[in-house]
């Protein structure tokens, strides 16, 4: 079921790329909790906005070269002329695009333990600055693991949108130009509904725009359960664009 050649390829293809995005998105996170001037922004400007936007730009980008891009440059062509099965294919792209994912998710949420173990965050102090009030004590491993969990699955849902879009279109300026719709509306909107919950009302309504709603830090923050609703949902459509891109990709006609 995996082709390891074309997961070599695709690894090289998007390599440089998503260790950039991780490395970047290490050294903000692991600033913003352990300087003192930046730990009160921590949920507010990461994790309500960075989480969403540097995972969304990778998605964005990586998602097209699965097959549209390589579609529409031919380059698809010699891989199909071996003999593997399209869903051969299909099910390396897919192992590749939510490993590389879960990955990045899970540099950061060492990175954000190691250093939330040596310089501990306030609660209050955080949460009140992303208009969380009611908690108190310091940040622990698990709430870490929790929010990182959550972002992933909604970074997973996304990508699998993208996935799909790839999956379904020849020609990379459709599926970017979707794909690229999707996540910049989705991103932005919840940047909108930010403001919105910080007292900003009208813009709260933002938030039935963006599938990022479903990233729900603040349940995590709060102790409550609304954050594992909200990613199953995430999950579930996850589940099936992977899926529809997956069958569009291994039925369709291909101009090679």
């Amino acid at each position: 079921m995996l082709s390891l050649p074309l997961f070599k390829q695709t690894t090289k293809a998007n390599g440089v790329l998503w260790s950039v995005l991780t490395v970047v998105s290490a050294a903000l996170l692991a600033q913003f909790a352990a300087l003192e001037m930046t730990q009160s922004l921590l949920f507010l400007i990461f994790y309500g906005v960075m989480a969403m936007i540097l995972p969304g730009v990778y998605i964005m980008v990586s998602s097209n070269k699965l097959f549209a891009s390589q579609i529409d440059r031919g380059s698809l062509a010699y891989v199909l002329s071996t003999p593997k099965k399209r869903s051969t294919i299909a099910f390396t792209q897919l192992l590749f695009s939510v490993g590389s994912i879960t990955l990045l998710f899970l540099i950061l949420t060492l990175v954000h333990i190691g250093v939330n173990a040596h310089s501990p965050l306030d609660l209050t102090v955080a949460g009140a600055a992303a208009g969380v009030y009611g908690i108190s004590g310091n940040l622990t491993a698990a709430i870490i693991l929790k929010i990182n969990l959550s972002a992933l699955l909604v970074c997973l849902a996304m990508s699998g949108v993208c996935y799909m879009f790839s999956g379904i279109f020849n020609l990379s300026k459709f599926s970017i130009g979707f794909g690229g719709a999707f996540v910049g509306i989705s991103v932005l909107s919840n940047m909108m509904a930010m403001f919105g919950s910080l007292g900003v009302d009208v813009l709260e309504n933002f938030k039935y725009l963006s599938i990022c709603t479903l990233y729900d830090y603040k349940s995590i923050l709060l102790g409550t359960d609304d954050w594992i609703t909200k990613g199953i949902a995430a999950l579930i459509v996850a589940v099936v664009s992977y899926t529809i891109g997956t069958v569009t990709f291994c039925k369709k006609d291909l101009p090679l």
